[in-house]
């Protein structure tokens, strides 16, 4: 956080020093998190949950203040140093402004249907070779999250990378008002979430539009040029540079030569090699898209190169895990949609020409009326790539199982659960050992509870580490 002091923090949120030293200084700020209590942090009250948790942690615990409402002020532990205002949450809101304010970084927004994470990453490792960088924590990418990752931002970063997401319209464009993005990236735009948004793809398109229309004037805008959904978005109105990636139609940053390796993928941007250590074709959009932001910010190609090679795969993103019966599972079952699942299907079919392939497919949320077509979309897909067999769980994959039979997939090589409980008695009667089994399912679906029950026991899977370095 940017250097402050008390008096000055009480001022810029609208509040009013009851007890403390205006002249204390401040390090950082948080928001209800009652593990973060420690002297340097202010903390502020989360109104609307949990007061009893709050307000119990700070008897036990020291920080430098409390924001607090005036209802608060005679329950709020006496050697806390106290602000009170009556908005709380907009006090939060405007010490976010003021952080921003504060920056001389360039801020890049990241969003998408799908690969926001993933691309945020990539940004980020490869800015992280020439400048100090600050990234939106984990998948933290919705409006209410923007506070938390700009109190980590300070007078060092030149940089800050952040991944946009939506749950509703009107929420990227807040994100945009206070972070004000100079460089803005749109990976695709898709059918996710667009349950969320009246079921129109429509809406969808308006509210990745945000991202576009909230760009500092100026500034920089890089689009899919192969995403029918991306051609949707009004660029005319977009009055500075706009760049475009893509590996079927011409870009400014277009992959050719593309190969699946042991670890990731090989490919050529512009007769420059590189690689990541992910798989799939989709990977290497999202690596295209950090390239642009790369180039356009200067950065070396050799640097560029090391940045992609290291960046940090995301958790349950095309995670290669060691399994029982040795077993290869990949975990992408951090979240799905259609394109999604269709994207880590084709992976499957790439890595899996030597052994077994097994999809493991559950349901897919926040779809609302396209919920039936899009997973039928995902069926046919099945019955087009035709992995060995197919594993659904849950009352919606079972219309991946349906269409995929209808689209001439072979019925007995598809079996539909309802718990997850009978999938694993499945698999382990009836997948032949050394098979590949892929894992996808929404969020909510908790399919990684399955892959962790797939894997063999500590001692036992550290042995097979060791040989496989060997």
């Amino acid at each position: 956080m940017f250097p402050t002091t008390l008096g000055k923090l009480a001022q810029i949120i609208g509040g009013r020093l009851l007890r403390g030293n205006p002249r204390t200084p401040v390090k950082h700020a948080v928001y209800g998190q009652t593990t973060r209590l420690q002297p340097g942090v202010v903390f502020f009250v989360r109104t609307n949950q949990n007061a009893g948790k709050q307000l119990a942690a700070l008897r036990q615990k020291s920080c430098t203040a409390v924001v607090a409402p005036p209802s608060w002020q005679a329950r709020i532990p006496g050697h806390h140093q106290l602000i009170v205002t009556p908005h709380v949450y907009q006090g939060l809101w405007k010490l976010t402004r003021w952080q921003r304010e504060q920056s001389r970084a360039i801020f890049i927004g990241v969003t998408g249907s799908a690969g926001k994470t993933t691309t945020k990453e990539m940004i980020a490792s490869i800015l992280m070779q020439k400048y100090r960088v600050l990234k939106s924590y984990a998948n933290n990418n919705l409006a209410q999250s923007l506070p938390y990752n700009l109190m980590y931002l300070g007078r060092q970063h030149q940089a800050v990378v952040l991944e946009m997401g939506m749950a509703s319209l009107g929420n990227i464009r807040m994100q945009c008002q206070y972070a004000k993005p100079s460089i803005g990236v749109v990976t695709n735009v898709g059918e996710a979430h667009v349950g969320s948004l009246g079921n129109s793809l429509a809406n969808v398109v308006r509210a990745k539009q945000e991202l576009v229309d909230g760009i500092r004037p100026g500034g920089t805008i890089i689009v899919n040029a192969d995403d029918r959904g991306s051609r949707m978005l009004n660029l005319k109105r977009f009055q500075s540079r706009i760049f475009n990636f893509g590996i079927q139609r011409p870009a400014q940053f277009r992959a050719t030569h593309i190969q699946y390796t042991t670890g990731g993928m090989r490919f050529r941007v512009n007769g420059v090699p590189y690689e990541i250590p992910t798989w799939g074709e989709h990977n290497v959009y999202n690596a295209l898209a950090a390239i642009a932001v790369a180039r356009i910010m200067k950065v070396p190609t050799a640097s560029i190169q090391r940045g992609l090679r290291r960046f940090p795969v995301p958790y349950m993103r095309l995670q290669r895990l060691l399994g029982v019966r040795n077993y290869l599972l990949i975990n992408d079952a951090y979240n799905a949609n259609p394109t999604a699942m269709i994207a880590g299907l084709r992976v499957l079919k790439q890595i899996g020409s030597s052994r077994p392939t097994v999809a493991v497919l559950g349901n897919m949320s926040e779809l609302g009326t396209l919920s039936v077509s899009g997973h039928r979309k995902v069926g046919q897909t099945v019955a087009a790539l035709k992995p060995t067999r197919l594993i659904t769980i849950g009352s919606l994959a079972t219309h991946i199982a349906t269409s995929a039979a209808d689209h001439g997939y072979p019925k007995n090589r598809i079996a539909s659960f309802g718990s997850q409980a009978q999938a694993y008695q499945y698999i382990l009667q009836s997948v032949p050992a050394g098979a590949i089994l892929y894992f996808k399912a929404s969020h909510n679906a908790h399919l990684e509870k399955l892959v962790k029950k797939l894997r063999p026991p500590k001692a036992a899977r550290m042995a097979k580490q060791r040989k496989i370095r060997k």
